[in-house]
């Protein structure tokens, strides 16, 4: 079936979208949207058909634009629909879980935490990340959860004159407590990130406050392949 949405998608230089059936079928519609070399609109006619076929399982489309992430538009739609999205491009396909977006969030530890801010922003750019088990207080018991799972997932540390957007920091929010919180570098000096003292996840400078919290930066071994782009598309498709 991946073959076949490539091969789809390889067909024309506008995108074309379908529906993925009971996760091992594509079903083609047609893309009516008035400028479908940037955008995709499946009809209700195909979304009523397809449903007569089977269970709907994914929303499918390719970006010909070379443009290997959801975009704004793209964001919007998936969480209205609830469903995954996988995405052609540039002879690859992507498959984006409907993750929440990524500010705003309430926090609720091992469910809606800083970690899983962390893990769903970089799944929207790319690289997938596996959940752990963690429950309340692991950072006051020497458990150090953060530093372990970053070594192990392919992370490497650098220096913060090396920092750049991408990377992910790790504070030390408690003194006496394990390196427990992570925020992601964006541009401008910016991070985005999410704690648990009542804020919704949310962007903001790095400041001084968190520089001198700052334990460790960490990058990605597969960093050549994150898009950043998929954080600000998320982030502009919120704000509209």
């Amino acid at each position: 079936m991946i073959g076949a949405c490539l091969d789809y998608a390889a067909s024309s230089a506008e995108e074309v979208c379908g529906l993925i059936i009971d996760n091992c079928r594509l079903h083609r519609c047609r893309n009516i949207h008035p400028q479908p070399t940037t955008s995709f609109r499946i009809s209700d006619d195909d979304w009523l058909a397809a449903e007569d076929s089977g269970q709907i399982t994914a929303v499918f489309h390719s970006h010909p634009m070379l443009s290997p992430v959801l975009s704004g538009a793209d964001r919007q739609m998936q969480i209205i629909t609830g469903l995954p999205w996988w995405l052609a491009c540039g002879g690859s396909l992507r498959q984006f879980r409907p993750v929440p977006h990524l500010l705003g969030r309430r926090f609720e530890h091992g469910t809606m935490d800083c970690y899983t801010l962390f893990r769903d922003a970089y799944h929207l750019c790319g690289i997938d990340l596996p959940d752990f088990e963690r429950s309340n207080g692991w950072w006051l018991r020497g458990e150090n959860l953060y530093i372990k799972n970053m070594a192990a997932n392919g992370f490497c540390q650098v220096s913060a004159s090396e920092a750049c957007p991408g990377d992910v920091i790790i504070r030390q929010p408690f003194p006496g407590a394990d390196p427990c919180h992570a925020m992601i570098l964006l541009e401008d000096h910016k991070v985005l990130h999410h704690d648990c003292a009542g804020h919704l996840s949310r962007r903001e400078d790095y400041r001084l406050a968190f520089i001198k919290q700052t334990h460790s930066i960490w990058r990605h071994e597969q960093c050549s392949s994150l898009d950043l782009r998929g954080i600000s598309a998320d982030i502009s498709a919120r704000s509209h």
